[in-house]
């Protein structure tokens, strides 16, 4: 299955173009751009200086995740390149075009992925905690960051527990995702040290019990993660955080491919149909006749069509 990438595609594209700048010539830029979960980008040069380049993003939850540490990832990612937030924004980068990084491939990679290390903030923090064996916190961490939608974060002693809520606005949707999310617990059979994976409709699991505001109904889903220790250390703990940032967009993702691929086979199949019944259809007999020279005539005994009621006769 395809899996989504982690960065904004024209974030790293922009900055790639205006780090090779046509004849010298920096040019200025305004882009006003949508990410996944509502996010939105706002990529600007400085009227004054076109060399000086803003990237600003607004987040739904950044509110939120000032509480569990973001200010302190965001500042090791990015450093200098830190600046004030614009107005109407929570987070703001700033690049000097004219004095490119030496890696700059990396660098414009770097801002695009803005998004995911924002959203990393908390995982970074509970991922910590059990690496360091701490007593398992008595409160979840919450994060709406979705109208109508969010995703949990509860630490336990040995292992960390991530549940999404999500809200399908198409009862078909439902019965994709039960379907698609059920090969999730079947592949864990035949595959080792995989996370478990728990899918519940309506009812919440047991972990959400006390939540305030929790949205329960017909076409609500619970998913839920069971992330061990081999899934939260050394190499695979960014891997981890990447897959898990985008499972919501990629099983809405999936689902739409799924019902593309039924709607494809549905119209190909009507198709066969149509050409079976246009087969089947007798080809009208001409009664026309053609002589030895070329002229057509009829035969007095062959059919005549019926006159029109429209016809008058002369008797």
């Amino acid at each position: 299955m395809i899996l989504l990438d982690y960065h904004n595609k024209i974030i790293e594209d922009t900055l790639l173009e205006k780090f090779n700048p046509t004849e010298g010539k920096f040019e200025s830029v305004e882009i006003v751009l949508a990410d996944f979960d509502g996010v939105t980008f706002h990529i600007f040069t400085d009227p004054n200086s076109k060399n000086i380049l803003y990237v600003s993003m607004s987040m739904r939850c950044f509110g939120e995740l000032r509480k569990h540490g973001v200010d302190q990832v965001l500042q090791k990612q990015y450093g200098s390149y830190l600046v004030d937030p614009e107005n109407g924004y929570d987070v703001s980068l700033c690049i000097d075009l004219a004095n490119p990084p030496s890696d700059r491939a990396g660098t414009a990679r770097n801002f695009a992925l803005l998004k995911r290390h924002a959203l990393a903030a908390p995982f970074y923090k509970v991922f910590a905690d059990v690496e360091a064996k701490k007593p398992a916190a008595a409160n979840l961490i919450e994060l709406a960051y979705r109208d109508g939608e969010a995703f949990y974060l509860k630490q336990e002693t040995d292992r960390i527990i991530v549940i999404f809520s999500i809200q399908f606005k198409d009862a078909d949707d439902v019965v994709f995702a039960k379907v698609f999310l059920q090969e999730y617990q079947d592949a864990r059979r035949t595959m080792s040290n995989a996370p478990s994976v728990t899918y519940s409709q309506k009812e919440p699991p047991l972990e959400l019990k006390g939540v305030r505001n929790l949205r329960v109904g017909e076409n609500n889903g619970f998913v839920s993660f069971v992330l061990f220790q081999p899934h939260i250390s050394g190499a695979k703990k960014e891997k981890t955080i990447d897959n898990i940032q985008t499972f919501r967009n990629y099983l809405h993702y999936h689902i739409k491919c799924s019902k593309a691929f039924m709607h494809t086979r549905m119209r190909n199949r009507v198709r066969t149909f149509l050409q079976v019944l246009n087969r089947a259809k007798s080809e009208p007999q001409s009664t026309e006749k053609k002589t030895i020279t070329g002229r057509t005539f009829k035969r007095a005994d062959d059919p005549q069509p019926e006159p029109s009621f429209d016809e008058e006769y002369n008797i």
